[in-house]
């Protein structure tokens, strides 16, 4: 997502850095692919630049703020990461120090191809809002303001992760137990029925979640947390980051 994103930008004119370092040879690719501008070290990575977008798997979050915080940068950060609200209370807190404004982000959708639905919520000051929807105009990523409080587009962008990513690990779960009393035939049987389509390839389903269970189960752990903070019970959440992560070993 963060390199399609970053494709996206650098397509309607801007100058996109990225750093190499600790980065694996696919990330690189990626990259390379987008037109990214390789940087040397944080402190180049920063130079004169107006935005830093982290979006990142979750348990990454924090530590990129610091290490952008430790640049002194003082510029507009978004945090596009799908966190808890105290997560983002450390980032913000992180970032705010080191002399930037923090804009609060999230992303819904898959990455911006073709036809993708892919949106950007934000929530923040105004003006720095504002800025971040210029950025995006004229790409594949459609900005949606959820209004001025940091936050809000967490809290938006996880609500639909609920939705979204908690039924795809319903779905797996409930094919696993048809498998187990010989009755998976029975069950994709019935992927015809309204809101029952993730039931025709149990299979496939199953293999994807295995593959992306390393990022989704940290970030349900925070889906879990901010369900908490909310005044709610997150027993369920953490039933389905559970499972993810069993399912991906």
């Amino acid at each position: 997502m963060g390199a399609r994103v970053g494709g996206e930008l650098v397509a309607a004119g801007h100058e996109v850095r990225w750093l190499p370092a600790g980065r694996s040879d696919a990330t690189a690719a990626r990259a390379g692919l987008e037109g990214l501008t390789a940087s040397t070290d944080p402190a180049a990575l920063v130079a004169g630049a107006d935005v830093v977008l982290s979006l990142l798997p979750p348990q990454a979050a924090v530590e990129v703020a610091v290490v952008v915080a430790g640049t002194g940068f003082s510029g507009t950060y978004v945090d596009a990461n799908p966190v808890s609200p105290g997560t983002l209370a450390t980032v913000q807190r992180l970032v705010e120090a080191g002399g930037a404004t923090l804009v609060d982000a999230g992303v819904v959708g898959p990455p911006p191809r073709d036809q993708n639905r892919t949106h950007l919520y934000l929530a923040g000051e105004p003006d720095r809002v504002a800025l971040v929807e210029t950025l995006v105009a004229g790409t594949r990523v459609a900005a949606v303001v959820v209004g001025p409080r940091v936050g809000q587009a967490s809290a938006a962008k996880q609500a639909y992760a609920l939705h979204n990513k908690g039924r795809m690990v319903l779905s797996a779960l409930a094919g696993a137990l048809a498998e187990a009393n010989g009755v998976a035939h029975v069950l994709a049987a019935e992927a015809d029925r309204p809101g029952a389509e993730l039931l025709a390839d149990l299979g496939e389903l199953r293999e994807g979640l295995a593959e992306v269970g390393w990022r989704w189960g940290p970030e349900l752990d925070e889906l879990a947390l901010a369900v908490e903070a909310a005044g709610l019970d997150p027993t369920a959440v953490r039933g389905l980051a559970a499972e993810l992560r069993r399912s991906a070993g």
